[in-house]
């Protein structure tokens, strides 16, 4: 039981002796993992080893409230000793970073984890991490707090640019103090400090960060038109009819982009008569990480969900199953359910295999010269020949030159297929997701019921489809009862091209 005992420490310079207290109480040995010793090692869940300990006070005072702190520790059911808790305090705030870090493995999806981990590391560490977190006061949240809101330099890799002011967006914003607060939590948790700071200085709703000029999000889909005519320069100019039908399935089906990378061979539901809608079958995400792929589920409980697919698309995505696809063929030996959908590219520098060269797995596309550059003997110059923005291509990309053994990255299909196709046809820029919008829209405009379409699009709520698509949502209620037509661009002349290039032979 702790007890007050009175010393003396130091004299005065007339040499009268100065009293101090001493507080005095046993606690239980603990390991390096805060597991109680035994006092005999053959018996480990049999009496305790325990230690002195003892701390020093300059008035009998604060020495008897000490002592009535620890008296009442006694009655708190608590896995650490009082000296152990003023050592937690004493730790880094890194310390209880790790521990709230650790305690993410199994509970959220890995992506999250490592997100909230470069929060910390990009927006607190440099602030707090060698903080000890019994000393972060109230005080020191609102600098950060200050410090998030206030403007900052633009991160600039060229150092003779003007620096530029900006400021973090909200989502920015929220995220780092989300995270610095639960890192305190953990800290109020294990002991380490009474109350946690964070939730006496609220981030607040408004922030000075917010223009009121900016206008808010709005989606930007596309019409069928504008996605008839961007596959088909996909397809016919650029010559990667694969990836045109990829943009297609996105626009038709509304599928995120992780799960669209997400698709298998057999998640793809096709009708035993042509002309029938199909389905998709979404289980499972795919996310582009460094040396190659993340599998994860989807967004919520709802994304796992079946798709309705219209007729004609089905039927496309049966010829390309049975006719390019070289996994495809539920008929053929080398079938294989578990093979991506859509396949990725091989990277330019890519060790390609044996008969394959960078020149081959390229469509052969149609260039035209500048007639004002010509060389000293009055030839054109052909150096600088660019491709024809607008004629067909000689030769589609072969489908040897698909990397068919992993999925299809969006992002980059985005940035070199999809966006130069929008500033080809001379429409304004979309991003990949505005194919997400484009299904809702259509879907939504041609008489789908709200709540239907929002089971199609993975929606945790209906609330979330009402708020984006308000201004698109009919009267009428059903299901599948508004038939999406195929896109058809229009084009002054008739160029034809086969779908695929050509037809994979068995």
């Amino acid at each position: 039981m702790p007890h007050i005992e009175k010393a003396e420490t130091k004299r005065t310079k007339d040499g009268k002796p100065v009293p101090s207290y001493r507080v005095r109480w046993t606690e239980k040995a603990r390991d390096e993992h805060g597991r109680p010793i035994p006092f005999n090692p053959d018996r480990p869940d049999g009496r305790a080893k325990e230690v002195n300990r003892q701390r020093t006070f300059r008035s009998k005072e604060a020495a008897q409230e000490y002592c009535d702190e620890l008296n009442a520790q006694r009655h708190k059911v608590v896995a650490a000793s009082p000296s152990e808790l003023r050592k937690l305090g004493d730790q880094a705030l890194g310390y209880f970073a790790h521990q709230y870090f650790e305690g993410l493995a199994g509970a959220v999806k890995p992506r999250y984890a490592r997100e909230t981990e470069a929060v910390y590391q990009r927006y607190i560490a440099d602030t707090f991490a060698t903080r000890a977190v019994a000393s972060i006061t109230a005080a020191d949240i609102r600098r950060f707090r200050a410090n998030l809101l206030s403007p900052r330099p633009k991160r600039s890799y060229r150092p003779d640019e003007p620096v530029e002011m900006v400021t973090l967006a909200r989502t920015t914003i929220k995220p780092a103090y989300d995270v610095l607060r639960r890192i305190l939590d953990v800290a109020v948790v294990d002991g380490a400090i009474p109350a946690n700071p964070v939730h006496s200085v609220p981030l607040g709703r408004t922030t000075a960060t917010i223009d009121a000029d900016t206008p808010e999000f709005e989606p930007r889909p596309l019409t069928a038109e504008q996605v008839g005519a961007v596959t088909d320069h996909i397809a016919r100019v650029q010559g990667y009819p694969i990836y045109a039908l990829a943009v297609t399935t996105s626009a038709y089906s509304g599928l995120r982009a992780g799960e669209l990378a997400g698709l298998n061979v057999g998640d793809v539901g096709l009708p035993e008569i042509e002309g029938r809608n199909g389905s998709l079958r979404l289980t499972r995400t795919r996310r582009a990480v460094r040396g190659g792929f993340e599998t994860g589920t989807p967004k919520s409980k709802r994304s796992r969900r079946t798709v309705p697919i219209d007729g004609w698309l089905a039927d496309d995505l049966r010829r390309y199953l049975y006719e390019v696809h070289p996994f495809g063929n539920p008929d053929q030996a080398d079938y294989d359910q578990d093979s991506p959908l859509f396949p990725g590219r091989y990277a330019t520098g890519e060790t390609l295999p044996d008969g394959l060269t960078q020149d081959a797995i390229r469509p052969e596309r149609a260039t035209v010269v500048d007639p004002e550059v010509r060389r000293k003997n009055g030839a054109a110059d052909r150096r600088n020949a660019t491709f024809d923005p607008t004629a067909t291509c000689i030769r589609p990309a072969p489908s040897e030159g698909y990397k068919w053994s992993v999925p299809i990255n969006p992002g980059n299909v985005a940035d070199h297929y999809f966006e130069p196709a929008l500033r080809a046809v001379r429409l304004p820029h979309s991003r990949w997701h505005d194919l997400r919008h484009t299904f809702a829209v259509m879907s939504l405009s041609a008489g789908e019921h709200y709540m239907q379409v929002s089971k199609w699009l993975g929606h945790a709520s209906y609330v979330t489809t009402l708020n984006v698509y308000a201004d698109y949502i009919a009267e009428n209620e059903g299901g599948k009862q508004a038939p999406l037509t195929r896109p058809l661009p229009i084009r002054g002349r008739a160029n034809v091209i086969s779908l695929f290039g050509h037809q994979k032979t068995s």
